[in-house]
């Protein structure tokens, strides 16, 4: 309890309860939590969006958005209507998943809902009743206030319900009219909002986040961005939207853009049994699979166009591609079609004896072409690839290295801390990187490596030990960070050529437009738009974009792949694979750790740092941490034999098992698909006794029963399909 902040709150029970009190309650009155004086000093733009959060008629909706919805930006249409022409509806209790390429406009149509900013036309719109919550991007930059005060800032709900029991008691203390009955209805609201408990829910948010006891009592403004992320998240979850109990239209609603950014496994874990266990309906952007596991609903942009798909993650990428299949024979048959119809009105237009043949021919074709534009819609732009969105092929090339020394970078006997707080993280570190190495650092939140990166950058300086670095050393780091110090008034283009052209007065426009075409910033966005105006996921390409142009031989990275969907990480760590210089990478990302392809991975916790060379193709763990077992050093490069040896027949064991379930798999899957068309005929049966079973509801209930484990056994297929595919995708890329 912040006593300063606070004031403590001890309700009294008056001498002589009245009758009707003591009769309705024999539990004793909860204990108000004291959170009604703990304010916000962070700015609060979020809550005057909220309150213009765009309301309608959805009828029986969370959000509708239309099928004729148009949003545009500048003069740039992001999304242009429902790909199949219908509303969408998201409905209550439903996690619904907003998936498309970089630069889409997910994150617009996330502000539309929001009332941040209006859709051009159409509607996208809120119910009525629902509790709405937004996580702000600008994280809680600013706030004075701890963690814990910050977390607990938003409980509106809590704080007033508990300032209706204080005036009702006051009341009562002075014998006043109706007291008795106010004093009831307020404590049966505030138990209804968890008043009693709220504290223990703010704890519980927190360390699920990867917040330490230590951490609670830290002001915010201390923190580095990522932190200060997780605490908006925190304060979203623990805010009237996220802490309602409330289910349907008349509960909360959650709109996350990008909300595990910053989160280490563990904490994404978490994060995803919290939405499981969520009774309300959640909008949620990311292009982090882990995470959009937990969707029972998708909704893709590709092609300017919203495409729904009800079910998982896993049947939305089954059904894309099912959708696809049948719109691309479908262009191929009408293109045939158009194209013997224009050759009828080329040939006979002309002739008056064919002239009315020729009109209708006219007709039919005009009506042919009409399909066509649906169904090149349908078909969309290039490859699906594996992820959402038009994946498109690009290709990141980052300016040469300048000429310098082969051990560029060299840590000896290095501790690392805060010397402002007398804290030293990780101890005894002697680590040497050289020109070609790609380090790969893992660990849990908290253990140092964010630490040990700015030290070797020279952002902190040593709590022991040293840090060399090789003759003609040219270092860049970059953090998240970089994205808060971006111009405000400048396009993203002319942004990343001044800060290009002050080392490399030779970078052309075409250069850093292709970088940020590479990451996600595409068309009029890097030219006509402000930095200001961006959301703070394309801030973050836009610094990325800036620093990977600058020529240095040396880049570390703090997770770099954050704001990144799949096509642009390949992209970048299609870059930093051919790259010269060295590269030192922070991340918790598994994607992007496999694309990287790392040379050398470093493990950091329990204070200290040990890594190992890294055998191209074995497994890396990110996220899954075993204490260390060596000394907290890199193994000699000269005595590392034995080392590889080790790897590389573990690596052929695991390989030839993927091998060998991969030359069976074939036959299983056609088992399997055998299974399916009998089960399909089976659901189609019960399906036409359901229709038949009419008003008998026993009958209908065992028939919906049957139907059910039938559905179950069904996924139960699809996901072992599934799981063989992949084996036989990753045996496919041991021979390539």
């Amino acid at each position: 309890m912040y006593a300063s902040r606070a004031r403590a709150f001890a309700p009294t029970t008056p001498p002589s309860r009245p009758r009707a009190v003591a009769h309705a309650r024999t539990r004793p009155l909860p204990r108000p939590s004291s959170l009604a004086a703990t304010k916000s000093t962070t700015p609060r733009a979020a809550d005057d969006d909220v309150a213009r959060v765009p309301r309608g008629d959805t009828g029986g909706a969370v959000v509708l958005l239309s099928a004729d919805l148009r949003v545009t930006t500048a003069d740039n249409d992001l999304i242009v209507g429902s790909g199949d022409k219908k509303d969408i509806r998201v409905e209550p209790n439903e996690i619904c998943g907003l998936v498309g390429a970089n630069g889409c406009g997910k994150s617009t149509l996330v502000k539309c809902l929001s009332g941040a900013r209006g859709a051009s036309s159409g509607r996208a719109e809120i119910a009525r009743t629902t509790s709405v919550g937004v996580l702000e991007q600008t994280a809680v930059s600013g706030s004075a206030l701890t963690v814990e005060e910050e977390a607990m800032s938003r409980m509106t709900h809590v704080r007033e319900a508990e300032a209706e029991m204080e005036a009702a008691m006051a009341d009562m203390e002075r014998g006043a009219d109706g007291s008795a009955e106010r004093l009831a209805t307020a404590t049966e609201r505030y138990e209804a909002v968890g008043g009693a408990t709220a504290k223990k829910r703010v704890a519980g948010v927190l360390k699920g986040l990867g917040f330490s006891d230590a951490m609670f009592k830290a002001p915010c403004d201390t923190l580095s961005g990522g932190w200060q992320m997780r605490v908006a998240l925190a304060r979203l979850l623990l805010s009237p939207a996220g802490d309602s109990q409330e289910r349907g239209v008349n509960g909360g609603l959650l709109l996350l853009d990008e909300p595990s950014n910053h989160l280490d496994a563990t904490s994404k874990k978490w994060l995803v049994k919290w939405l499981k266990d969520y009774p309300g309906t959640v909008i949620l952007v990311s292009h982090d699979e882990d995470l959009l596991n937990v969707v029972n609903r998708v909704v893709e942009v590709r092609s300017r166009k919203l495409h729904n798909y009800k079910g998982d993650y896993q049947r939305f990428i089954r059904e894309r591609e099912a959708r696809r299949a049948v719109a691309v024979a479908a262009l191929e048959r009408e293109s045939v079609k158009a194209a013997k119809l224009d050759t009828f009105i080329t040939k006979f237009g002309a002739k008056a004896t064919k002239a009315s043949q020729a009109k209708s021919k006219q007709k039919a074709l005009d009506k042919v072409n009409a399909k066509l534009e649906e169904y090149e819609d349908l078909v969309g732009e290039g490859e699906l690839g594996d992820g959402p969105g038009d994946a498109k092929k690009v290709i990141l090339k980052l300016p040469t290295p300048p000429a310098g020394a082969r051990e560029i970078l060299m840590a000896k006997d290095l501790s690392v801390g805060y010397a402002t707080t007398d804290s030293t993280l990780v101890r005894g570190v002697n680590l040497t990187v050289r020109r070609g190495d790609r380090l790969l650092i893992l660990g849990p939140n908290g253990a140092g490596k964010s630490t040990f990166l700015k030290t070797i950058g020279g952002v902190l300086d040593p709590m022991g030990g040293a840090v060399e670095r090789g003759e003609g050393a040219v270092v860049g780091y970059f953090s998240q960070d970089l994205a808060q110090e971006l111009p405000t008034e400048a396009s993203p283009l002319e942004h990343v050529l001044d800060v290009a052209r002050k080392i490399d007065k030779s970078v052309t426009n075409e250069t850093a437009r292709g970088v940020l075409g590479a990451l996600g910033i595409t068309g009029s966005a890097a030219v006509d738009r402000t930095i200001g105006s961006l959301s703070g996921g394309e801030k973050a390409r836009v610094a990325l974009a800036a620093f990977v142009l600058r020529p240095v031989n040396v880049l570390l990275l703090d997770e770099a792949s954050n704001h990144l969907d799949g096509t642009a990480i390949e992209a970048l760590c299609s870059g930093l694979r051919g790259w010269q210089g060295a590269v030192v990478a922070i991340t918790h990302n598994a994607a992007f750790a496999a694309a990287l392809n790392p040379t050398i991975v470093a493990k950091v916790e329990n204070g200290a740092l040990t890594s190992e060379i890294h055998v191209s193709g074995a497994p890396l763990s990110v996220g899954e941490f075993t204490p260390p077992t060596g000394r907290a050093s890199s193994p000699s490069r000269d005595n590392l034999e034995e080392t590889i040896k080790r790897e590389e027949e573990a690596a052929r064991k695991a390989r030839r098992a993927i091998e060998k379930e991969a030359s069976n798999a074939p036959k299983i899957i056609d088992k399997i698909e055998r299974a399916l068309a009998v089960i399909d005929a089976d659901i189609a049966a019960l399906d036409a006794q359901l229709l038949n079973a009419g008003a008998d509801v026993a009958a209908a209930t065992e028939l919906q029963r049957k139907k059910d484990e039938k559905l179950d056994k069904q996924n139960l297929y699809y996901d072992e399909w599934d799981r063989l595919e992949a084996v036989i995708a990753q045996a496919a890329a041991f021979k390539d």
